[in-house]
C-alpha cells in the first residue's frame, strides 16, 4: 500500500470521481504550438525583468505570483481575442502551456538570483581581518565559481558605479555559467525523474495535481461558449468577492488614510496566540492562496496537517521546559533540532517508500526502453530510454559538480540523497496536496548533514561544498522556492493528452530556464552597478554558510559523529513506518505520516480548510462538494 494521498480514506472519493467532462483531456486535438512556446518566453522574459524591478518580494514559495499573474493575464487577453479576434484566439490548451513554461523558471527573480549573486560577489567583498573568511575560508573554496576582489567590478557591484562607467560584465560570465549549469543540471534530473514517475503517480496512485487542476478548471467553457463556464457560476463569485474585497479594501486605504486596514491576510508573524515560556507559538494565518488549492486535498492530509500542528508545539515547549536534549556532551540536539531531524528521518523513509511502490512501474519503463522493440517504449515527452540515459547522465553530473565545489565523494552521496530526498519529497506531495508552501524544516539537508556526519570528519573542501550547495542560489534554489522541479509533473498534467514527444516539450525547460536566467542575472546585475547593491538589499544573503566554516577550519566548532542523533533520525523513519503501516490496515486511520515530514506553520489555515470542507461531505455529499468548487 502507498502512503498516496488517496490511502483508504473514506473521505476522498469526492477528489477522485469523475466529472462530466474532465477538462485535462477534453480537446485531445489540440496540441503545443510554437506559438505558445514563443509567447510563454515573452512572458518569462517581461514578467523576470518585472520582479526584478518591482516586486520580488513575490518570491515565498514555488508557485508565486509571477505565474498567476500572467496566468490571469493571458485569460483576459484570450477573452478579448475570443470576441474581438477569433481567428487569433488561443486554444485552452495553448494558454495551459504558456502557464506551465511560466512556471518552471518562476522562483528564477527571489529564489535563486539575490543568493546567488550575493554569494559570487560576497567573499571578496564581506572577507576582513576580523572575520578571517579570506586566509581561512577563502583558499577552499572553487575560485572559479567567484569574482575576484576588485574595486571597479566587486566595490561597483555593492556600491554602485559613477554615472556613465561602463559595466564590466565580462568577469560575470564564466563565473555566472557554472552556477546556470548547477541549475540546469538539477533541473534536467528533476525532468528525467518525473518523466519516469509521472504515470505512476497519476495511473497507480492517483494523486489529484491540484496545482494543475485549478487553471484547467479556469479555462473550461462549453463548446459554444464565449467566457469559461466558471465565470457563469455565482458560487465563484462569491469566493472572488471574499477574498478580493478584502484586498481591495486595503488597496483604498492607500489612498483614503482614515479607512482601517483589514488585517485578515498579513504576514504569518502577524497574528500569534503565544502559549507560554519554552513554547513556540502558534500563528493564526489566514492564507487565501493555500486554502483554495488544499480545498481538494484529501481530508485525512487536511487532518493531520492541522491537528498535528498544536502537537508539535506541545511536544517542543515541554522538552524546553523540562530541559530535554539528545547527543553527545558539548554537542546537545536542541528540541528544535530534534524535530528537524525527526521530519527528516520521516521525508527520507516516504520517499524510500515511495520508490519501493513504484518498483514494478519503474521495473516496466526499463523493460520497455531497454528490452522492448521501441516502438512499445510509449514515455512521454521524451522515450523511457531517453529518460533513464538522461537521469544517469544528469545525475553523474551533478555529482561531479558537487565534488568540483569541494566534496569528497562519500559526503558527495549522502548529502545527494539527503537533498535528493527533499526535493523528490516535495514534488510528490505538491501533487499530492496542492500546499504550495509544502517545505522540509532541514531544507536542503545543512543542519541535518552536520549533524549527523560530524563537522570533525569533513575535509577544508567538504565544508566548501556545504556553504555553496546549501546556498539557495545553487542547484534549484532552496526548498521553499524550488526552481523548476516540483513544476515538471504539474506541466504534464496541464498538457493532458497534448502531452507528447514533442521538442517544444522537452525543450521548454532548458530554454525557459536559460531565458528566464539570462534575463534576471542581467537586470540584477545591471541595477546593482547603477544603484548599488546596498541600496537593493539588506546585505549578502547566505554569506552566514561560507563565514560559518572558519570557526571549524580553525577547531573552534567542531562536531563529531553522534549516534544519538542518529537515533532521533531513525526514530522519525519509524514513526513514518508505523503511520503507514496503520493507513494500510485500516480503511479509516486518519494520520497521514506527511504531517510528521512536512510540520506546518498554516495549521490554522488548513482547519479553516478541513472543517466546511468535512461538513460538507459529512451532510451534503459528493455533489454538495462539486458545487461549493467555484468557490475555492
Amino acid at each position: 500500500m502507498g502512503v498516496g494521498p488517496q490511502g483508504n480514506n473514506r473521505y476522498t472519493v469526492m477528489a477522485i470521481s469523475k466529472t462530466k467532462t474532465d477538462p485535462t483531456v477534453e480537446r485531445a486535438s489540440e496540441r503545443v504550438t510554437l506559438r505558445a512556446f514563443v509567447l510563454a518566453l515573452i512572458t518569462i522574459a517581461g514578467m523576470h525583468y518585472y520582479t526584478i524591478n518591482y516586486r520580488a518580494h513575490f518570491m515565498i514559495h514555488f508557485m508565486p505570483p509571477t505565474v498567476l499573474l500572467p496566468l490571469v493575464t493571458w485569460i483576459g487577453i484570450n477573452l478579448f481575442l475570443r470576441t474581438a479576434l477569433p481567428r487569433y484566439a488561443l486554444s485552452r490548451t495553448e494558454v495551459l502551456t504558456i502557464f506551465g513554461i511560466v512556471w518552471l523558471p518562476a522562483t528564477m527573480p527571489g529564489g535563486v538570483s539575490s543568493y546567488l549573486l550575493s554569494a559570487v560577489a560576497g567573499p571578496a567583498e564581506y572577507s576582513s581581518p576580523e572575520n578571517r573568511f579570506w586566509d581561512v575560508g577563502w583558499p577552499h573554496l572553487p575560485q572559479w565559481m567567484f569574482l575576484k576582489p576588485s574595486e571597479y567590478v566587486v566595490g561597483g557591484f555593492w556600491s554602485g558605479l559613477p554615472e556613465g562607467d561602463a559595466i564590466p560584465w565580462g568577469p560575470w560570465i564564466p563565473v555566472l555559467f557554472w552556477w546556470f549549469m548547477a541549475a540546469l543540471g538539477m533541473g534536467l534530473t528533476g525532468f528525467f525523474a518525473s518523466t519516469l514517475f509521472y504515470k505512476q503517480w497519476l495511473e497507480n496512485e492517483r494523486l489529484i495535481f491540484p496545482l494543475s487542476k485549478f487553471p484547467s478548471d479556469l479555462l473550461a467553457q462549453s463548446e459554444n461558449g464565449r467566457v469559461p463556464d466558471v465565470m457563469k457560476n455565482w458560487v465563484f463569485w462569491i469566493g472572488f468577492a471574499s477574498t478580493s474585497g478584502i484586498l481591495f479594501w486595503n488597496i483604498a486605504g492607500y489612498f483614503v488614510l482614515h479607512m482601517p486596514k483589514i488585517m485578515l491576510f498579513e504576514t504569518l508573524g502577524t497574528h500569534v496566540v503565544h502559549i507560554g515560556r519554552g513554547f513556540p507559538p502558534y500563528h493564526l494565518r489566514v492564507h487565501p492562496l493555500l486554502m483554495g488549492l488544499a480545498y481538494h486535498c484529501p481530508l485525512n492530509l487536511l487532518f493531520t496537517f492541522w491537528i498535528l500542528y498544536p502537537l508539535d508545539i506541545l511536544k517542543q515547549g515541554i522538552m524546553n521546559r523540562v530541559g530535554f536534549s539528545v547527543g553527545l556532551e558539548g554537542q546537545p540536539a536542541t528540541p528544535s533540532h530534534i524535530s528537524i531531524l525527526e521530519a527528516n528521518g520521516a521525508l527520507f523513509f516516504l520517499v524510500v517508500w515511495s520508490i519501493w511502490i513504484a518498483r514494478h512501474h519503474l521495473k516496466e519503463t526499463y523493460r520497455k526502453a531497454f528490452s522492448s522493440p521501441r516502438q512499445a517504449d510509449d514515455g512521454a515527452p521524451v522515450s523511457y530510454r531517453a529518460a533513464w540515459l538522461g537521469l544517469g547522465c544528469s545525475g553523474i553530473f551533478m555529482l561531479g559538480l558537487f565534488m568540483a565545489i569541494g566534496f569528497s565523494l562519500p559526503l558527495a552521496i549522502f548529502h545527494a540523497l539527503i537533498t535528493g530526498a527533499a526535493y523528490f519529497g516535495v514534488t510528490k506531495y505538491s501533487a499530492a496536496t496542492g500546499f504550495v508552501f509544502l517545505r522540509p524544516p532541514s531544507a536542503k539537508g545543512h543542519a541535518v548533514v552536520n549533524w549527523l556526519w560530524g563537522t570533525g570528519n569533513m575535509t577544508p573542501g567538504d565544508l566548501s561544498g556545504m556553504a555553496i550547495l546549501n546556498n539557495q542560489g545553487f542547484a534549484g534554489g532552496g526548498t521553499a522556492r524550488m526552481l523548476s522541479i516540483p513544476a515538471t509533473p504539474h506541466f504534464f498534467r496541464l498538457l493532458g493528452d497534448a502531452l507528447r514527444r514533442n521538442p517544444l516539450i522537452w525543450g521548454a525547460l532548458p530554454v525557459a530556464l536559460l531565458v528566464a536566467f539570462a534575463t534576471t542575472m542581467g537586470t540584477s546585475i545591471h541595477m546593482s552597478y547603477v544603484e548599488g547593491r546596498l541600496n537593493l538589499s539588506s546585505g549578502p544573503s547566505g554569506w552566514g554558510k561560507f563565514l560559518g566554516m572558519v570557526p571549524i577550519l580553525e577547531g573552534a566548532s567542531v562536531t563529531r559523529f553522534d549516534y544519538q542523533k542518529w537515533l532521533v533520525w531513525i526514530f522519525g523513519g519509524a514513526e513514518a513506518g508505523f503511520l503507514t503501516f496503520m493507513m494500510s490496515r485500516f480503511s479509516g486511520w486518519p494520520i497521514h505520516p506527511l504531517g510528521i515530514a512536512f510540520p506546518q506553520f498554516y495549521g490554522f489555515s488548513v482547519f479553516l480548510v478541513w472543517l466546511p470542507k468535512f461538513l460538507i461531505v459529512r451532510y451534503g455529499g459528493v455533489t454538495f462538494f462539486r458545487r461549493s468548487l467555484p468557490f475555492w
